[in-house]
């Protein structure tokens, strides 16, 4: 009978460890890739080839820069007409970014790698260099946001390698984070519900969530040719894209 006792105990206890073995070794779980947005309404812009978009902080306009024209435009989001133009004249403007507290506007140039930090008029306040990035001139800083938490700047550059840059406000990089999910990064925003970063690709015609380390979340796809920028409306619930060769504003429902 003791044998029998111990013979059991020894069965159920190298059962337990094959299980806790499993439990350790189960994959890590796989990002939720759903299959699109859902288009809501597509506005046709009076902007040459419109690229990236902010919010403005009063909730009821828009921005955006043109790389063709070098301008940055202000616009109203109940119909997307052009409400103004800043004095601000770029070599290559691709990002824009709204600093809510004071209303002052970053650019990003992709070609001399420098952020630009202006008044609401285009004054210029300062400028800053993006240094050791690598690639060529046309594969530069694109989109540009901030984190509330870490006050730090995330820019995308676009590719060769894609990958989401972490600066500091004196244009120090602080963290690379290459991507491979989707073929380039041409846009970037804050989500304020979760905390992180969301993308867009142009190659892969993605939306892309992602934590601050550049790892996927979920990817939805759009149908939208040249995405050139992205923007989260928590108030209303949408994503807003610009197509830069359709000259288009995407609205969408936010998943």
């Amino acid at each position: 009978m003791m044998l029998m006792r111990a013979i059991l105990l020894v069965s159920m206890l190298s059962s337990s460890v094959a299980l806790a073995g499993c439990e350790r070794s189960k994959p890590p779980l796989a990002p939720v890739v759903a299959d699109s947005l859902q288009v809501v309404r597509v506005v046709a812009l009076d902007v040459r080839e419109p690229s990236d978009l902010c919010l403005d902080r009063d909730g009821v306009h828009w921005w955006t820069v043109s790389d063709n024209t070098g301008l940055v435009y202000k616009l109203r989001l109940s119909d997307c007409a052009v409400v103004g133009t800043l004095s601000y004249h770029g070599v290559d403007p691709e990002g824009i970014w709204q600093d809510p507290a004071d209303g002052t506007l970053y650019v990003t140039e992709e070609k001399t790698r420098e952020i630009v930090h202006m008044d609401s008029t285009g004054k210029i306040l300062s400028k800053v260099s993006v240094a050791g990035l690598g690639g060529d001139a046309n594969s530069g800083l694109e989109g540009i946001t901030s984190g509330p938490v870490t006050g730090s700047f995330f820019l995308t550059q676009e590719k060769r390698p894609a990958r989401i840059v972490e600066a500091d406000t004196a244009g120090n990089v602080l963290a690379l984070h290459n991507v491979t999910y989707v073929g380039d990064l041409s846009g970037v925003t804050h989500d304020p519900r979760t905390g992180q970063l969301v993308v867009v690709s142009d190659e892969s015609r993605k939306v892309c969530w992602t934590t601050l380390a550049g790892e996927l979340v979920s990817a939805r796809s759009i149908p939208v040719t040249k995405a050139e920028g992205v923007a989260i409306d928590t108030t209303r619930s949408r994503v807003y894209v610009v197509s830069d060769r359709e000259e288009k504003f995407y609205e969408f429902r936010l998943p």
